[in-house]
């Protein structure tokens, strides 16, 4: 049986902060598991990776351009490719999550699995596709809302997370 493949999955809307904390934990030595990484990047946002301030190697990047090239094929051939011990997914917050659940190699377990959120424009965006929030807040084990500040409604922010999950952990980010 092949080895088990942790994936680190992050979700959430564009510009939502995605990018830079998954670049920033990269820069963290101490996220160093001593294994190679698979960094899938399935959206393009306004911040680019810089692999060249990960604090560690053995980073291969890869860009999905389209869902239709989620397959267990493809992801397997870039697991072997890059010969990872682990996946981080920066997952496009316009597809559904079934569809990458339903694709993943039968080897990869999603280990944890965080949304990111820009608390200026969470309520609206829950407002206007509901289903995408629900999509994505289902099984996050962690919500960040992102530039959040003090004048913001947060028991609204709240009572819309709760009431589709009551698992998750929700952490407020001020934007300083």
């Amino acid at each position: 049986m092949p080895k088990q493949i942790p994936v680190y999955l992050f979700v959430g809307q564009l510009e939502s902060g995605k990018t830079k904390f998954i670049q920033e934990t990269m820069e963290d030595p101490n996220f160093d598991s001593g294994d190679k990484t698979l960094l899938l990047v399935c959206e393009e946002g306004e911040i680019e990776y810089d692999p060249s301030k990960f604090a560690f190697g053995g980073v291969h990047v890869a860009q999905i351009e389209d869902k239709s090239e989620l397959t267990a094929e493809n992801l397997t051939a870039l697991e072997k490719k890059s010969g990872c011990g682990r996946v981080i997914i920066e997952y496009n917050g316009m597809w559904m999550l079934d569809s990458l659940y339903g694709s993943l190699p039968e080897n990869w377990a999603v280990a944890q699995e965080f949304l990111f959120c820009d608390a200026t424009t969470f309520v609206s965006y829950n407002a206007n596709m509901r289903q995408l929030t629900v999509d994505k807040l289902k099984s996050a084990e962690l919500v960040v809302l992102n530039r959040y500040n003090d004048n913001m409604d947060r028991m609204e922010m709240h009572r819309i997370i709760r009431a589709i999950s009551r698992r998750c952990d929700i952490a407020y980010e001020y934007t300083d």
